[in-house]
């Protein structure tokens, strides 16, 4: 008995052949391109590209440089809740500052740090800011836990960041001294007002 599979016809192997054909005239070619020596530019096409560089710089239109945003509109995206500061859920009231100005002021109600309810997403955060040609502003939030009998005078979390000219804030910690009084990462975003 013969243990050999039977042999396939030629046409089977056509494809393979082809597309090996085709990939050597293909990589000959490139070679060819790269050897050849007249690749170079033509005596004619320098002359032209001498005399286009040599005219004066008055006949290119002018480009526009573009205008440096000053008005920006900042707002919480998000506060990551690490510790609420008090068991159960808890109320905070937040300001957000520019370079020691008031920017805006949010009241956060039940800001819970169990996990899967840690991120809270407030709504109207956000005030409208100018930068009057500054490189950046310094951001500070301050924030005071609800209490009974009301607010008193210094805010119990503190945290700062930075706003480039640009619009670009990283996240800013907002933490107590005591890290179990109340510790946030705030998200903010700044986009260009008009």
């Amino acid at each position: 008995m013969n243990d050999q599979p039977p042999k396939k016809p030629v046409l089977h192997q056509l494809p393979a052949i082809l597309t090996g054909a085709a990939a050597l005239i293909a990589s000959l070619t490139a070679v060819y391109v790269n050897v050849r020596g007249d690749r170079n530019a033509t005596p004619a096409a320098q002359t032209t590209q001498a005399q286009a560089a040599a005219k004066p710089e008055a006949a290119k239109p002018a480009k526009e440089t573009p205008r440096a945003i000053d008005r920006w509109h900042v707002g919480v995206d998000r506060i990551a809740v690490e510790h609420d500061g008090s068991p159960g859920t808890t109320d905070w009231r937040f300001t957000v500052e520019a370079d020691d100005d008031a920017l805006f002021a949010f009241q956060q109600d039940d800001l819970d740090d169990t996990g899967g309810r840690n991120v809270a997403v407030p709504k109207d955060a956000g005030g409208s800011l100018r930068l009057e040609g500054r490189d950046g502003v310094r951001i500070t939030i301050k924030g005071w836990r609800g209490r009974l009998l009301g607010l008193g005078g210094a805010p119990d979390a503190v945290g700062e960041g930075r706003m480039s000219k640009s619009g670009a804030i990283g996240p800013i910690r907002v933490a107590a001294p005591d890290p179990s009084g109340g510790a946030f990462v705030f998200h903010l975003s700044a986009d260009p007002a008009e």
